[in-house]
């Protein structure tokens, strides 16, 4: 082997190096992509048969470009869900509310949740939040037929499902918003529980061919991403908008999901 295809392989491999850094840096973390999932409820009622939620997560305004945020509140917008769950991490300064406000007030009304990073500081009044309502261990009717539940974050917070589902009306759809995606292993037949959005693992974040993803959190390794089944209830985890730790992604872009509810012979 000679001294020149040595050196000219280093050379390419030195270039490919960047080039995939730069992407991950600079160009992966900007392109939010629109995910769709069919989610079958038994026992959904006929005039809740297509119901849409459009998901957001892990905004983490700080690390975040901004663009990347109101590109998503762009395709949410575009989507015309029928509601709008943002499923915890919104800032880790309190100084970030304002601007994250104004950016989500579009959306119209949003429900949501706290994440880990939401109670890392006590300095951070997420309930300031004027264009979320906050759901932490209580629920929401938000249409005819749906109970919206949401818990405080497994990791910092007081987490209580029974509390979220306290004045669910008897035979709701309920869907349940909890950050850490491994709550499922909470949820007990008794809870009825149809659906679980979460967020929290950001897929993984950097994601690499036939490895998966490199590194995920606590409470946010069994259900990673994506739509999957637990033993009594769907448990669909979005990889969120933002970033944290790492500025970068790569094969795990920024999503939003746009969630239909369908009858399991639609």
């Amino acid at each position: 082997m000679s001294a020149r295809f040595i050196s000219c392989f280093l050379l390419l491999a030195f270039v490919l190096v960047v080039l995939t850094g730069a992407y991950a840096y600079l160009i992966e973390p900007r392109t939010v992509v629109l995910e769709r999932a069919l989610v079958p409820i038994e026992g959904l009622p006929q005039e809740l048969d297509g119901f849409t939620i459009g998901v957001m997560a892990d905004l983490h305004v700080e690390n975040t470009p901004e663009f990347t945020i109101r590109q998503a509140v762009q395709r949410l917008l575009e989507e015309k869900p029928d509601i709008t769950v943002i499923v915890g991490d919104f800032a880790e300064e309190a100084s970030s509310l304002a601007s994250l406000d104004e950016i989500l007030e579009p959306l119209g009304t949003v429900y949501g949740v706290p994440g880990n990073w939401d109670r890392w500081t006590e300095s951070l009044n997420y309930q300031d939040l004027t264009a979320v309502e906050m759901l932490v261990n209580r629920g929401v009717s938000p249409a005819e037929g749906i109970w919206l539940a949401g818990i405080d974050t497994a990791l910092l917070g007081y987490p209580s499902i029974d509390d979220a589902l306290g004045g669910a009306p008897q035979g709701a759809t309920v869907i349940l918003l909890a950050h850490e995606p491994d709550v499922a292993s909470w949820v007990e037949p008794y809870h009825s529980v149809a659906l679980q959005i979460s967020g929290h693992s950001h897929g993984g974040q950097i994601r690499l061919p036939f490895v998966g993803s490199v590194l995920l959190p606590p409470m946010g390794r069994n259900y990673p991403m994506g739509l999957q089944k637990a033993p009594d209830h769907w448990v669909y985890t979005t990889r969120g908008i933002g970033m944290s730790h790492i500025p970068a992604r790569f094969l795990c872009p920024p999503e939003v999901t746009l969630i239909k509810l369908v009858r399991p012979e639609s």
